[in-house]
């Protein structure tokens, strides 16, 4: 969030109170910022469960695959062994080499995928500059309405009259 007003509440109801009015209000550009996880104010602000678990057994499933394919490509394909009769490609020789290729891969996977879907590395954020705001990992609950207009004082008294503790402007508004 670069720009926008930023309201601290006590209590995760005060949050989810402000979060219901604020959506009746019209705002749809939410953000709220908790010290621990709160599910009901997640789904208030319609945040969409992560497609990270998809693309992680995606990846598991291509490192079996490929895992497979090098295998059965060495033993079967360009380099053939005839030892004692025994078939060239045996699946269950293959299975441990298999199952800790889909482990590399899924987990390169999870790992680079929340690296870069929480937008890491990033080393400053305007925010943390806000006066309080470092009450948002230990005990107070925040929400931030993001726009570059300021927002009307009917908006201000409604949050403060929900429990808003105290309002801060974050951005380049006057």
């Amino acid at each position: 969030m670069r720009e926008g007003t930023l309201f601290e509440f006590e209590s995760p109801e005060q949050l989810l109170s402000a979060v219901v009015a604020l959506r009746a209000l019209g705002f749809a550009r939410l953000e709220a910022y908790t010290p621990y996880p709160v599910p009901e104010v997640d789904a208030k602000l319609g945040i969409p469960r992560t497609r990270i678990p998809i693309a992680v057994f995606v990846a598991a499933m291509v490192g079996c695959a490929v895992a497979f394919a090098i295998e059965w490509g060495t033993n079967a394909y360009d380099y053939p062994l005839d030892v004692g009769g025994r078939p060239v490609s045996s699946l269950p020789a293959d299975i441990p080499i298999m199952f800790e290729t889909t482990v590399l891969f899924g987990s390169l996977a999870a790992f680079l995928l929340v690296f870069v879907r929480a937008g890491l590395p990033r080393l400053h954020r305007p925010i943390f500059e806000v006066d309080g705001f470092e009450s948002a990992s230990i005990d107070r609950f925040w929400i931030g309405i993001e726009q570059s207009a300021p927002i009307e004082d009917a908006v201000r008294t409604a949050m403060t009259d929900l429990g808003a503790r105290t309002v801060r402007t974050l951005g380049s508004r006057p």
